[in-house]
């Protein structure tokens, strides 16, 4: 990480106060306003990567144009030389975690008026963009000096709703601190709401209410499993001094099923609103049991809760009890589970196999044992005892073709005709071959130049030598240090010599795209996303709109630009690039790397290509860095 460059653009960096998965947190000086601020900057890792980049820009500039009170404000949001931060306000005071730490359980009135200053700031998040928190949690949320709560740290949030893969960006793995996760993101599910957000407040709720998270005590995946199937103690049978009326919210707000929670954050605010004036709260009695991660409880003190007068109880359908098992939220992405699927799955593939290896086995004994025992019918030539033989002479059959897989190489067509004049190579075999003395009267017959004929084949193409030759493996360095698949495949055809790896290395240089048409196709998935371009030593976000013929039209500042993709510099080519996903790409990418700034990377990403060609990416690495202009 560029901190250096972060202190040329006017900051002190102090030291660092916090760290996710994709950021990290420095507490700092702002010279030229002489505040301290805290900056949230990307990992190099997550600046690797554009979607990661564009999401990470996205989401600052969503949370900045909301005006709550509860929100760290953002100053301001810096993109320079692959570096990409956001300047946020600092918060003095302690976070809830710390102050629950010190002081023990809060107050039950300050622990719902933290509450509600918090639910104006979700729900406007959710309103303008549907943006999921995904991560609220009591270390990341501080308490001003003027007792307003701030949540500081946005670094997992997403935009998601109904039809959006909310895991998208996070590689299918399971995000977020896991006494906080709510089921249905402990079982990694595509689909998050707001929702999600309510059930992690409720756990802020109960921490600072009790002292305790849910399941702490447990490793990572029993607490995945726990959220999603077992239960914990209502708040007010951990501490005496709360109202059994606040754990009818929290048993509302951390149901299993979203579905159960509350329909929106205002129906939440206002059962905040009546605990704190002393009156009857709406959600759904606990004593129904509504499967809920705080456990159903019965207490007779609720009923003398005077209800708000003209406004309407809600309620939810009971559950049928079944011998007292909890009809959870179930998971299938819980180990225990997943396991039992992969073994299920494992076993009807297995099964299939078998099956289809008896019935191949039948059929040869119904052939050999019914069908060749008539003698009228073991000379038939229809087409179903044909059939019968093939599938008679299968193993056989499989058994040749391997082994002339293995012992020759195939010949490109062009080379068959200048076998015959290689007049060694058809010598060679004759004293060599065992069929040919056992056999002496065959000899003048006809038939011999058959086997003759076929046998040189192989032979030949054995004798060609193995390797290509130095001279040759110069010319195609040369040219593959020039970024062009294309100009080192012709360098392969003209060249006169032959090898036995050339057709085969012929035909891979031919599959191996150009560079170009690698960020095209990247492009061509990210029509109507935001992009970082860098120009003249300057980023913007722009948005393609189309790609073709290898132009680029784009709209920045709401003006419409044509970019052609040849004028990129290597090092924006490889920012629209995909990592490689097979063998042709991968050259390609080394191929992009020749004239980057990152060419020290092509040894490493040359591994995955083919052997023959590994060798030669890295000695064209050589060459292009001699001849790199300075």
């Amino acid at each position: 990480m560029n901190l250096t460059l972060i202190e040329q653009q006017g900051f002190h960096l102090i030291e660092t106060v916090d760290e996710t998965s994709q950021t990290v947190a420095w507490k700092a000086v702002q010279r030229t306003l002489e505040r301290t601020v805290i900056l949230r900057i990307l990992k190099p890792e997550a600046a690797a990567d554009p979607a990661a980049v564009s999401h990470f820009l996205t989401i600052a500039r969503i949370v900045s144009r909301i005006k709550s009170e509860s929100i760290a404000s953002i100053f301001d949001i810096v993109s320079a030389e692959g570096l990409h931060y956001v300047v946020m306000e600092h918060v003095e005071g302690p976070t809830l975690e710390e102050l629950v730490s010190a002081n023990g359980p809060l107050p039950v009135e300050r622990v719902l008026r933290i509450g509600a200053s918090l639910i104006a700031s979700l729900e406007q998040l959710w309103e303008s963009a549907h943006v999921v928190h995904r991560n609220l949690k009591s270390s990341t949320i501080r308490l001003a000096v003027r007792g307003v709560a701030k949540i500081t740290d946005f670094s997992l949030a997403i935009q998601a709703g109904s039809g959006v893969n909310a895991t998208a960006m996070d590689g299918g793995n399971i995000v977020g601190t896991p006494c906080y996760l709510s089921p249905e993101q402990a079982q990694g599910s595509h689909t998050l709401t707001t929702q999600s957000d309510m059930y992690a407040l409720g756990v802020v709720l109960y921490h600072l209410s009790t002292g305790a998270l849910p399941f702490e005590k447990e490793d990572v995946v029993a607490i995945l499993a726990a959220h999603v199937k077992q239960q914990i103690p209502p708040p007010h049978h951990l501490n005496p001094a709360l109202p059994a009326s606040f754990s009818w919210l929290l048993h509302r707000l951390m149901m299993k099923n979203p579905n159960n929670r509350y329909p929106d954050w205002q129906a939440v605010l206002q059962d905040i609103r009546f605990l704190l004036t002393g009156n009857r709260p709406s959600c759904v009695c606990p004593g129904e049991e509504y499967l809920s991660t705080i456990e159903a409880f019965d207490d007779t003190a609720l009923p003398a809760l005077a209800a708000q007068e003209g406004e309407p109880q809600i309620r939810l359908k009971p559950t049928r009890r079944t011998s007292g098992r909890l009809a959870a939220y179930q998971s299938k992405n819980i180990q225990d589970e997943h396991a039992s699927e992969i073994r299920r799955e494992t076993l009807i593939k297995e099964s299939v196999c078998w099956l289809a290896l008896l019935l191949w086995l039948a059929a040869i004994f119904w052939f050999r044992a019914v069908w060749q025992a008539d003698p009228q019918r073991a000379e038939g030539t229809g087409p179903l005892p044909q059939l019968a033989q093939a599938l008679a002479n299968l193993p056989q059959t499989v058994d040749t073709l391997t082994g002339q897989l293995h012992d020759a190489p195939p010949a490109a067509p062009e080379s068959e005709p200048d076998l015959p004049a290689a007049a060694p190579a058809t010598q060679a075999p004759t004293p060599a071959a065992a069929p040919q003395p056992s056999a002496p009267a065959a000899a003048p017959a006809p038939e011999a130049p058959a086997p003759t004929a076929a046998a040189p084949q192989p032979v030949a193409e054995s004798a060609l030598p193995a390797g290509i030759p130095d001279a040759l493996a110069a010319r195609l360095a040369d040219a593959l240090a020039g970024g062009s698949p294309s100009a080192a495949l012709r360098a392969l055809e003209a060249d006169p010599a032959r090898f036995l790896e050339k057709p085969r290395l012929a035909e891979f240089l031919g599959a191996v795209p150009e560079p170009d048409a690698l960020v095209a196709e990247y492009l061509h998935t990210q029509i109507g996303k935001p992009l970082i371009f860098e120009r003249n030593g300057k980023q913007r976000t722009v948005i393609p709109r189309e790609v073709q013929n290898g132009i680029i039209r784009v709209e920045a500042n709401g003006r419409g630009i044509d970019i052609a993709i040849s004028d990129l510099t290597a090092d924006e080519k490889l920012r629209w690039m995909e990592p490689p996903k097979d063998g042709p790409r991968a050259v390609a990418y080394c191929l992009a790397l020749m004239r980057s700034s990152r060419r020290e990377e092509i040894p490493a990403h040359a591994a995955a290509c083919p052997p023959l060609l590994a060798p030669l990416l890295t000695d064209a690495a050589a060459r292009a860095a001699a001849t790199a202009q300075p």
